[in-house]
């Protein structure tokens, strides 16, 4: 499980979560994609699905109910969830033989806390102003703390990196221009210590085209 932040909202950590799943269904094994922004989740739009699709896991067929794109599962916490029951779907997912992303929510509340904790790494995502990078950095040191290490550092919307001081600790940082730049996903997912591989499935039920 990956949690995908970066600290501040607005630098890319939904379209990089699901930029990674889609380079990670072509190219390994059937990822899974969960909103964890209780307050204002944007899984969906970004994903081209309608938001009453992205539920918690159902107690039967966990995956009956949930949308996939590009061949991508995506969930969701259910409409007027709680923190509690986000840390039970968390759970769920850590027990998968699967790869899973998490899309953190902004800031360092708790609901950020427990997705690193479920996590066993993390990608920071970043742009290169002053106010992100510095963001940036509280968030990989959160995320050290709660044993999800940086495993890379993403800057988005960036033909290249830009030459910016970064921490000695950081992994080294990759840019990824745009949304729809396919291969520069799959080098970055394949640098992630995950086993990836393409799934046979396809997309199937509230889907539509991912156009990353």
């Amino acid at each position: 499980m990956l949690a995908v932040t970066g600290g501040k909202g607005g630098v890319g950590k939904t379209t990089t979560a699901m930029g990674l799943a889609v380079a990670a269904a072509r190219d390994g094994r059937e990822p899974v994609v969960v909103d964890a922004d209780l307050d204002l989740p944007d899984l969906a739009a970004v994903a081209g699905v309608e938001r009453r699709c992205l539920t918690g896991l159902a107690d039967g067929d966990p995956f009956a109910t949930a949308p996939q794109v590009a061949g991508v599962t995506l969930v969701g916490a259910s409409p007027g969830a709680d923190v509690d029951a986000l840390a039970g779907l968390l759970d769920r997912l850590a027990a998968l033989d699967r790869p899973v992303v998490v899309d953190c929510p902004a800031g360092a509340g708790r609901t950020h806390g427990l997705a690193l904790r479920a996590a066993t790494g993390s990608v920071l995502v970043t742009r290169a102003t002053r106010q992100a990078l510095a963001d940036a950095v509280k968030a990989g040191v959160l995320a050290r703390r709660l044993d999800a290490p940086p495993r890379r550092v993403v800057f988005n919307e960036a033909s290249a990196v830009p030459a910016v001081d970064v921490p000695a600790e950081w992994p080294t940082p990759v840019a990824v221009p745009t949304v729809d730049d396919r291969p520069r996903w799959r080098a970055v997912a394949r640098g992630l210590d995950a086993p990836w591989r393409t799934p046979d499935s396809e997309a199937t039920g509230c889907s539509r085209t991912f156009s990353g």
